[in-house]
């Protein structure tokens, strides 16, 4: 009776005990929160994916019963929970259906990522949690193929930092879906995680950081002009992602000066 009262509280309080809950032993108390008509005062798009039916192999439930269950599939982390709350927020509205009657929700990353944009601003959530929660959001259905230069160049974007995350992301999504195709689904997972690990082990190079040259190194042959330093360490980059045994300063300075010569 009282739910309407809640857009009098601070977005701040709303934010801290939203956050509570879904950290908490019991994140799908989500649930009761809808029933109760409270998300449609504080999170109405959270109503919009409970309303949301997905016919689709991959899925037995409503977009926001999938969402609910796929809290429970990930360690009771701040980034992670706020993830799985956000992940999906975005098919309602890129929910379109075939002429055999099944749902597709092509480009709902990116619409999920642009929700997740608005309400983590409306929340007044800080600017890191920001950051990493719409970037796992954007990456969440995004299928990198177990193969070492698809996963470098999957970490080169997301950062060392964020990618084990993404992972786990969507270990969760998948236990949340149907059963259909879960074991190929997993083994995927399992190999990019493999080939992920091996990477870090063998310190192989996925970023400019740890590259073998640095601008310095490129100014030292000439190059001065700074636009220049950055496309020729991005094309070097590019290089070793290939390659990672091109990481070496001999290699990469001779490069360097070919692409130079190409230039001029």
């Amino acid at each position: 009776k009282l739910a309407e009262n809640l857009k009098d509280i601070s977005a701040e309080r709303i934010q801290t005990e939203l956050v509570k809950m879904l950290i908490s032993p019991h994140p799908e108390m989500m649930r009761t929160a809808y029933e109760l008509g409270l998300t449609r005062v504080i999170l109405p798009e959270f109503d919009a994916c409970m309303k949301t039916p997905q016919n689709t192999p991959h899925h037995c439930c409503t977009v926001g019963e999938h969402i609910l269950h796929s809290l429970d599939y990930v360690r009771a982390d701040r980034v992670l929970r706020i993830t799985m709350l956000l992940h999906d927020m975005g098919k309602p509205k890129m929910k379109t259906t075939d002429e055999n009657g099944r749902d597709h929700f092509k480009g709902h990353g990116e619409e999920s990522e642009r929700i997740a944009n608005e309400v983590l601003h409306r929340l007044k959530m800080d600017n890191d949690t920001i950051k990493k929660v719409t970037k796992l959001v954007k990456w969440h259905d995004v299928r990198t193929q177990p193969t070492p230069k698809a996963v470098r160049k999957a970490m080169n974007k997301l950062g060392e930092e964020l990618y084990p995350l993404l992972l786990q992301v969507q270990y969760a999504d998948t236990m949340a879906q149907s059963t259909y195709q879960r074991e190929e689904k997993l083994e995927r997972i399992h190999k990019v995680k493999v080939i992920y690990e091996q990477i870090i082990e063998e310190k192989q190079c996925f970023s400019i950081r740890n590259l073998a040259v640095n601008g310095k190194d490129l100014i030292a042959i000439g190059i001065t002009q700074g636009k220049q330093i950055g496309e020729i360490l991005n094309i070097l980059l590019e290089d070793v992602l290939e390659e990672p045994s091109h990481n070496t300063k001999e290699y990469l300075l001779e490069l360097a000066k070919n692409k130079i010569g190409q230039e001029a």
